[in-house]
């Protein structure tokens, strides 16, 4: 079976991309080579790992870490996390943070394939994989975009330039929605994916049918809560039936597996994913890029004890226990290490927190002065798995009136983890399906703020300003990042996101 080693075929796409600093105004300068490229199967799928490997670094940076203000911490570093989940930033106008540069330049990358794909002399079927993968990427990143910051500039293919200003993030996720549209036709089932050697492709950050199905899922929903179309739920929903239909995928056996096999990646639980293996320094990324580097210490980082300090962010045992009351609930057992026995230890010790323990591909360094210390985690990024999109059929079946059919997703995923099936003393089913999100995908990359965002519960279950904002702060993109001063440059028609203008990002 075929893992995808990217850095092999890095150099030559790269040769033929354009800077994204100048994506809105520059020419590519080097035409000539591009047009020379584009001649056989190779150079497609060349091209084609350069963008996964630029798409894999991009997303995993640690700024996606920091943008989260989802977390359900009880103690988060004030200079990072804590004044963003308050709805105070501290970021600076040039922040990283709140740059859109690495999107674009994927979206950059992506055209620059969708338009010279038709060059190369191949099979329709080889043409429509490597252009699916590529419609996929750009929905994708245009649908992460536009939960984080609302309107943006639409770049449509390679050639498109000069200054652009920013376009309603509904045409974004209707051009999304047609790049899904398109590659889940285009594109196999996950388990029939090849490569160009006819060797099967197993890792899950190679788009599949699948994939844009549930970015489709995902992205229908989104657009029926806040763009107030309900009759787009069906489409979610058919979209999620599309993804469970799939005999690519099935749940794992139980949490335990979750933890060692889903989130360490390529499982048949995972859809789409960022690939990390630890065969060279370019497929690894350090530890401390994961949220995991920041709240995880004892027992799965090596050379730490009970008593290791975890100073950027901390869940409080009673946290973690009210979160998780069900005692037979393997979340409980298995997301936390000890987590009833610890809670007994001395505060002096614990710090009174638990010890969450659900990311446990650690690496570590063999030789040097850091000999025996973490090095990076090799477990990937999880962008969607099974359990997450069977979720939200159960979200979306509540809000179409099928209740019996909202309660057995939820309880399959229950089952999984020996947690007991619902009943309606658990109170109002659309909470406790959003909650089951929160456990099931506890801590797993935004899930819970753009949960939060889509579901409308801002004010339940965010702090600070989020709680005091008013429906004319929410219309005006509180819930969106102010835009970096970067997009600014050489670019008069690029505005402030309203709130953002009034209130300490104004350029």
């Amino acid at each position: 079976m075929k893992k995808i080693i990217y850095t092999l075929f890095v150099l030559p796409f790269f040769m033929l991309g354009i800077s994204c600093d100048d994506f809105l105004t520059e020419e590519p300068e080097n035409s000539v080579t591009n047009g020379n490229f584009w001649k056989t199967e190779q150079d497609a799928e060349s091209a084609i790992y350069g963008l996964h490997r630029l798409f894999r670094t991009t997303f995993g940076s640690i700024n996606y870490v920091y943008r989260d203000r989802g977390f359900p911490f009880d103690f988060m570093n004030p200079s990072i996390w804590g004044a963003s989940s308050n709805g105070t930033p501290v970021w600076t106008n040039s922040s990283a943070q709140l740059t859109w540069e690495g999107e674009y330049e994927v979206i950059a990358q992506c055209n620059l394939l969708i338009d010279n794909l038709q060059k190369v002399e191949m099979p329709v079927d080889r043409y429509n994989f490597y252009l699916g993968q590529a419609l996929c990427i750009r929905a994708y990143v245009y649908f992460y975009i536009l939960k984080t910051w609302g309107d943006a500039p639409l770049i449509k293919e390679s050639v498109d330039i000069g200054e652009k200003a920013r376009t309603p993030w509904q045409e974004l996720a209707d051009f999304a929605i047609a790049d899904l549209l398109r590659a889940k036709a285009m594109l196999p089932a996950a388990v029939e994916l090849v490569g160009a050697d006819g060797q099967p492709i197993t890792s899950k950050q190679i788009p599949s049918k699948g994939a844009a199905w549930a970015t489709l899922a995902h992205l229908y929903a989104w657009k029926a809560s806040l763009n107030e179309e309900p009759e787009l739920n069906k489409l979610a929903l058919q979209a999620c039936d599309s993804v469970i239909a799939d005999r690519s995928y099935r749940l794992a056996d139980n949490v335990e597996d979750v933890c060692e096999k889903v989130i360490r990646g390529n499982s048949p639980e995972g859809i789409f994913e960022l690939d990390y293996q630890n065969i060279s320094e370019d497929d690894l990324k350090p530890s401390g890029s994961y949220a995991a580097g920041g709240f995880q210490k004892w027992p799965v980082e090596p050379l730490t004890t009970p008593s290791t300090r975890r100073s950027l962010l901390r869940l409080n045992n009673s946290t973690a226990m009210a979160m998780f009351p069900d005692l037979s609930d393997e979340r409980r057992q298995e997301y936390f290490y000890q987590l009833d026995e610890m809670a007994q230890e001395p505060v002096s010790i614990t710090q009174g927190a638990a010890y969450i323990r659900k990311w446990r591909g650690v690496i570590t360094y063999t030789d040097g002065p850091d000999a025996g210390r973490i090095k990076a985690y090799e477990d990937n990024e999880i962008l969607f798995r099974l359990a997450d999109i069977i979720l939200l059929r159960a979200e979306l079946k509540e809000l179409t009136g099928d209740t019996q059919g909202a309660i057995e997703d939820l309880n399959s995923v229950r089952d999984r983890a020996k947690a007991h099936t619902y009943t309606t003393d658990e109170g109002e089913l659309k909470k406790v399906i959003a909650l089951e999100r929160e456990k099931e995908l506890f801590l797993e990359y935004g899930a819970r703020y753009y949960d939060i965002v889509r579901n409308g519960t801002f004010r339940e279950k965010l702090r600070g300003k989020y709680k005091t904002l008013t429906d004319q702060d929410v219309k005006d993109g509180a819930l969106f990042l102010p835009v970096g001063s970067k997009a600014f440059n050489d670019n008069t028609l690029m505005k402030q996101t309203p709130y953002w203008f009034r209130n300490g990002y104004a350029y």
